[in-house]
């Protein structure tokens, strides 16, 4: 079987295991096999409980880590599975991230951003884009919530705590947890306390 009729019949989402079995090889001809093929762009990696490897029919052009692999990188308990491709370009760290996770207004992708806030490093650049996308309240609720579970990096008492009377909600799920820090921020928290131990 030749290169091209082989990476066509492996196109898609596999593990070491189906690839084995698709080409009916041993487990670590499957595994030498994905390394060489992963060296020459053909096979990307996801890493999970179990790794994921995607292979293409196309060469991979490396791309810069975005906001699936930072949250993957800093949550240790819970992880993302990618549902669309998140390119980014130039400098991107858990603060870029944490603002990028929020928009999504993703239940597990804010969730699992939560441990983001023990690796800010940049406050100022955390308020000024949030500022920008106007979600100042939720990245300030979630830092409350989330210093109550555990170390966070602390914010500047500088920065202004909310004080309009408009609530926002996180996700579509309409929940009044942590209620006074919800009714400090006006925001609805939809996360109790076992989705924080989950993600803690």
């Amino acid at each position: 079987m030749d290169k091209e009729e082989m990476l066509w019949k492996l196109e898609g989402l596999h593990t070491v295991e189906t690839v084995a079995e698709a080409l009916n090889i041993k487990r670590q001809s499957a595994i030498n096999l994905l390394s060489r093929l992963k060296k020459e762009g053909y096979v990307t990696v996801e890493k999970h409980r179990k790794s994921l490897y995607k292979v293409s029919m196309k060469k991979q052009r490396p791309r810069d880590p975005g906001m699936f692999d930072i949250i993957n990188k800093y949550s240790p308990n819970m992880k993302l599975a990618e549902w669309y491709d998140h390119q980014v370009h130039g400098e991107y760290g858990p603060e870029d991230a944490l603002i990028d996770a929020i928009q999504t207004k993703s239940f597990r992708a804010i969730l699992a951003s939560m441990r983001l806030f023990s690796h800010i490093k940049d406050w100022p650049k955390v308020y000024r884009l949030s500022k920008e996308k106007g979600i100042w309240q939720k990245v300030g609720a979630l830092y409350d919530v989330a210093k109550r579970f555990f170390r966070v990096r602390r914010m500047p008492r500088t920065y202004p705590q909310h004080n309009g009377t408009r609530w926002e909600r996180l996700t579509q799920i309409k929940k009044m947890n942590f209620p006074m820090i919800g009714k400090r921020w006006h925001v609805y928290i939809p996360f109790n306390e076992y989705d924080m131990r989950e993600v803690a």
